[in-house]
């Protein structure tokens, strides 16, 4: 009767810390989404040209992150107004990387400027994650941000960081990735 209560106890023991053991490596493994700061914003009003900077931070402490080709788009009142694409690279452990581009941006750019109406940077790719010798299946990320813009064309604030975008369907999404 003793043995079969401490053999029960025993395994019961093995069964909690072989949990907790596999609750803390999952801890430590599972990888955490690159964060996105656009820290330059500008618009010329007489071309309709924008130009940006946008820094991609990869805070996982041992993985590297494989980003696909970025998709940059510029929304006026939630309507597209121009977009860019950026190329694939890919990023080491606790580094931030920094990008440039521009994209062409219709003729409603002057409402932006007038106060009119809001300007949204949105970002979509996809992500990869290689945590040891682990590489993950992509993943799709779809971030943005409202800008808010002086008279000049320039970013009024310091940085802005990019959101999670929250799409109303699933069908939305799908086009949009």
């Amino acid at each position: 009767m003793a043995n079969s209560h401490s053999f029960s106890l025993w395994l019961l023991e093995v069964f909690a810390l072989s949990g907790l053991l596999i609750f803390f490596l999952w801890l430590s493994l599972h990888p955490s989404k690159p964060t996105y700061t656009i820290t330059q914003f500008s618009i010329s009003d007489y071309q309709n040209n924008s130009s940006f900077t946008i820094e991609i931070s990869n805070n996982n402490r041992g993985g590297r992150v494989y980003l696909s080709d970025i998709n940059i788009t510029i929304y006026i009142d939630e309507v597209s107004a121009g977009n860019t694409m950026l190329p694939a690279f890919s990023q080491r452990h606790e580094r931030t990387t920094t990008i440039m581009g521009g994209a062409k941006i219709d003729q409603r750019v002057h409402s932006v400027l007038h106060g009119k109406a809001e300007l949204k940077v949105g970002l979509v790719t996809k992500v990869k994650y290689k945590i040891w010798l682990w590489k993950s299946k992509l993943h799709g990320m779809a971030v943005l941000a409202t800008l808010p813009l002086g008279r000049d064309g320039k970013l009024k604030i310091k940085k802005a960081k990019m959101h999670r975008r929250h799409m109303a369907s699933r069908s939305k999404r799908k086009l949009q990735l």
